[in-house]
């Protein structure tokens, strides 16, 4: 069993792109949670821990958690731009809700702030992937395809300790270089991650 988290700012495609990982594997052996659909971080840790097919996992806060991140195997961020995350918003609101400079006014005073502290969580991730990107390759990266029966299950890839993460996340670009040539960890973001 394998845990996907896939998480992004709030008006960022994270529903779209797992529903589209979920698509390639097999119905059977995969499970799809919307962590929106609970009510509390106990809730979607109790749902987690009841499944033994391979999950993934999706949500705007989900990597704020440390209970949550500790359960997931693959942490992946989607990167999106403040003006695509509002426009985003502005589209999905139903049009006889609220007007225009309502919802305006909501987003900058509620759902803004909310999307900086989730930006913040991208440093737990172990990819992240740019708006401009289809995701495409991260998805070849995440499935795995059994030779013998040709259905795709999620690979599991190694995690890098939480605590390695948070120094990487803040040491420079030329300190990394100044690292022992053994050692298998590559700065988050880089191009020279190792996926085994």
């Amino acid at each position: 069993m394998t845990i996907l988290a896939i998480c992004g700012p709030i008006g960022s495609d994270f529903k779209a792109f797992s529903e589209r990982c979920y698509s390639l594997l097999k119905a059977k052996s995969a499970i799809l949670i919307d962590s929106s659909t609970h009510d509390s971080i106990e809730s979607l840790i109790k749902s987690i821990d009841g499944e033994q097919d391979d999950i993934i996992v999706y949500g705007a806060k989900i990597l704020l958690d440390v209970r949550l991140r500790e359960k997931f195997d693959i942490m992946v961020f989607l990167e999106t731009d403040d003006d695509l995350c509002f426009s985003s918003y502005l589209k999905s609101s139903k049009t006889d809700e609220l007007n225009f400079e309502e919802r305006s006014k909501y987003y900058f005073s509620e759902i803004k702030p909310d999307n900086e502290k989730i930006r913040l969580s991208a440093r737990y991730a172990a990819v992240r992937l740019p708006q401009t990107s289809s995701g495409d390759k991260l998805i070849d990266i995440l499935l795995a395809v059994d030779i013998e029966t040709g259905s795709k299950t999620l690979r599991k890839i190694p995690t890098i300790p939480e605590s390695q993460l948070k120094s990487m996340f803040w040491k420079l670009e030329s300190q990394f270089q100044q690292a022992d040539s053994n050692d298998n960890i590559a700065p988050v973001g880089s191009s020279n991650q190792i996926f085994k």
